[in-house]
Formats: structure tokens, sequence, C-alpha cells
């Protein structure tokens, strides 16, 4: 009886190893951006780049061949509220109708208009989708709220702090800026996806925001704490989301987001993160 509970233990381990070790990993193709109609919410500030000038959207049209011809994703996923995805997909169907006017000529606040019509979801995730004849766009975005104007109040409180922020922002401005300023959109892109690019955006979290501490009460860790935790929200909601079939997916997120998922990804056994510039 023990040795026959033996071979059967043996036979399922043997099992669950075969059954891991034959899973093909799923592709990503995780793009940084910036945000296209700059609603002004980040951290740092920096320039705009108008997407809807016609090398702009000449630009958007050559990155989305590529993505199509070199990576040809099966889904999608964008930096959207992840409670309203009946909402999205139902704006994303009078897309792919030619109709999307009908819902952002509705829209009264201009700040909320600009969003809709040149925000990259729908400048460059539906664009993509569409072309690539996928069905629904996947949200992933959490409702964590993250006080950055707290933090900037905080900050600039103590001089000390105050002098480290000022000269922190300027160097990321300066290599935002850079980035931002490339004739290509696929160079802005390309730029803003490098790992130093990329790792000094993730630094701001850890070498700066995570020392404010007014009062012993830690409110810069917490909200270091809030944006991970915010991040792993998304990260589960890329997982859960995932059908079957899928072998190539795509998202769409803010820089700041990228440079965390990019962790997550690299240290996730199910995933092979494809480098933006094989790509574009």
């Amino acid at each position: 009886m023990f040795i026959k509970s033996k071979k059967v233990l043996l036979l399922i381990v043997l099992l669950v190893f075969n059954f891991s070790f034959s899973q093909e990993k799923i592709n990503v193709l995780l793009l940084g951006t910036y945000h296209f109609n700059n609603p002004g919410n980040d951290a740092i500030k920096g320039m705009e780049r108008n997407i809807l000038t016609p090398d702009n959207q000449k630009g958007l049209d050559e990155i989305t061949n590529s993505i199509i011809s070199k990576f040809k994703p099966d889904q999608i996923f964008v930096e959207s509220n992840f409670n309203e995805k009946e909402d999205l997909n139902n704006q994303y169907q009078l897309y792919l109708k030619n109709q999307y006017s009908r819902f952002t000529d509705t829209i009264k606040k201009p700040r909320m208009k600009r969003f809709y019509t040149e925000g990259e979801t729908f400048q460059l995730a539906f664009r993509l989708a569409k072309r690539a004849n996928i069905g629904q766009i996947y949200p992933i975005d959490s409702l964590i709220e993250m006080r950055f104007d707290i933090l900037q109040k905080e900050l600039n409180s103590n001089p000390v702090t105050k002098s480290i922020l000022e000269k922190k922002a300027v160097k990321m401005t300066q290599s935002g800026d850079k980035c931002m300023s490339k004739d290509l959109l696929k160079d802005v892109f390309i730029c803003l996806n490098q790992k130093a690019q990329l790792a000094e955006n993730k630094g701001f979290y850890i070498s700066i925001a995570n020392k404010v501490n007014p009062d012993g009460k830690y409110f810069g860790s917490n909200l270091v704490a809030d944006f991970y935790k915010r991040n792993l929200i998304m990260y589960s909601n890329i997982q859960n989301q995932i059908e079957p079939k899928t072998k190539n997916i795509f998202i769409l997120v803010g820089t700041g987001h990228a440079a965390i998922f990019r962790e997550f990804f690299e240290n996730d056994e199910n995933f092979n993160l494809i480098e933006v510039d094989e790509v574009l």
C-alpha cells in the first residue's frame, strides 16, 4: 500500500512538472508612454507634444504598423479604470464603426473632451486594436488615489528636501524633454522606455518620496507603498484577464507604471518581456 502511494505521488509530481515545463511563456510588449493629453497630474512636469499634428499622426500609424507586423498582439491592456470596462468597450465599439465622435461630441468639459480625443488609450490603443482585429480592450487601473500635491507641500516645507526635489525635478525634466524632443514619435517611445530612463522614474519614489516623514507619520513611505500597491493591483488585473489562447500581449501605461511593471515581468516566470526597440 505504501509503495503504491509513493508511485501515485511520483506520478502526480511528474505530471505537474511536465505541465509547468510545457507551458509557453506569454510575450509582453510593455510600452511606457507620456500622457498625450497632458492633464498635469504627474509629479514631474515636462514639455508637451501635440499628438494631433500630421507628423505625430503619421508616427502613430508607423508605430501601429510595426507592432502588428513584428509582434502581432492578441490582447491589449491600457491604463484605464478596471471598473469601467463596459464603458471603455462601448466607446471602442463606436470607434470600430467610425462613430467615435458620437460619444466625444456629447462631452462638454474641455479637459475631459481633450482626454477622450487626445489620450493615448484612444489615439494609440484603439488604433492598434482595430488594425489588429482585436474585439475588445482590457482596462487595468485601480482607484488608489496618489496625493502628490501633499507630497509636494511637505517637500517644500523643508529647505533641504526642497533643494533635493528641485535638483531632481530639473534632472528628470531635462531627461524627459530630451526624449520628447526627438523628431520621430517612435524615437520618443524608444527613448522613454530605455532601462536607465525608467529607472530614473522609479528612483524618484525610492530616493526622494520615501524620505518624507512629517511628524513621524511616514507619509512618504505610505505614498510609495500605495504606488506599489496600485501597480500590483494593475498587474493582477493583467494576470487575471489573459485569455487561454493568448500568446502576445501589449500593455500601454504611463512611464511611472512601466518602470514598476518591468520589475514585475522580469521576475515572473510566466512572461517573456520584449524590448521596445526590437519592435519599433
